[in-house]
């Protein structure tokens, strides 16, 4: 039986595209979520896509806002390809989704409040089977859709702090919930903010061939970009 948890891969620290964030084994990932639930302020956790870190390169206010973010996990191992430290377990983990399901596990576990935030409704619908399909006990304290609120964070926060939920998931589109994280989480009165991706939902199954084979071209591009980036502020 394979292991679940990769063995000797905890917090790697790197930098790519001039954004600098660290990466967390799952188990080390989980260790730091349960400091998070427990110390008494507002944590943010968000998934990041290469095409997000290609964003905040040339944006200057995203770049701040995402190194801000307490903990980042890469959507696709990608990014850590390109960084250099991507080890086959790690690629594992991230391809099978393992800190995902541990998580949501957690919260059904230790019966933790949620509130699941989207922009619209439908889309609230599809954050709502994303989380079911991993996770169907989950005590949901609260939903929301962002347009509801007419896009206004206050109203957003109102809602969020007369629910006082223990967690906020959210799936909007990006940078939006990061920003939100970044300019109205310390008003939020919650534990843990946590940003899934935006995008296809197949995300969240095992990748199929297709799947695998377009990551592979997303990752060529990708690793294009960081390498001409190197060139210019190497001055090659």
């Amino acid at each position: 039986m394979r292991a679940l948890f990769c063995q000797g891969e905890g917090m790697q620290k790197y930098t790519i595209l001039g954004i600098t964030l660290y990466d967390y084994g799952a188990r080390e990932a989980l260790r730091n979520t349960d400091s998070f639930l427990h110390n008494g302020a507002l944590n943010t956790i968000a998934y990041i896509s290469s095409s997000n870190l290609a964003q905040a390169s040339k944006d200057e206010q995203l770049k701040d806002c995402l190194e801000a973010i307490d903990m980042t996990v890469c959507t696709e191992p990608d990014v850590l390809e390109a960084a250099g430290i991507a080890g086959r377990n790690r690629i594992r983990e991230i391809d099978e989704k393992v800190y995902l399901r541990e998580l949501l596990r957690k919260f059904g576990r230790n019966r933790n409040s949620v509130y699941l935030l989207a922009d619209t409704q439908d889309n609230l619908e599809v954050l709502g089977e994303i989380v079911s399909e991993y996770q169907e006990n989950l005590l949901i304290k609260g939903c929301g859709v962002y347009e509801d609120f007419g896009c206004q964070p206050e109203r957003l926060v109102n809602n969020l702090n007369d629910l006082a939920p223990d967690v906020v998931i959210s799936r909007m589109p990006w940078p939006t919930d990061v920003h939100l994280m970044h300019d109205y989480g310390h008003f939020v009165n919650a534990e843990l903010w946590v940003s899934l991706p935006f995008g296809a939902v197949s995300w969240v199954r095992n990748p199929s061939f297709l799947a695998r084979l377009k990551r592979k071209l997303i990752y060529q591009v990708f690793t294009h970009n960081v390498n001409e980036y190197n060139k210019k502020k190497t001055g090659d």
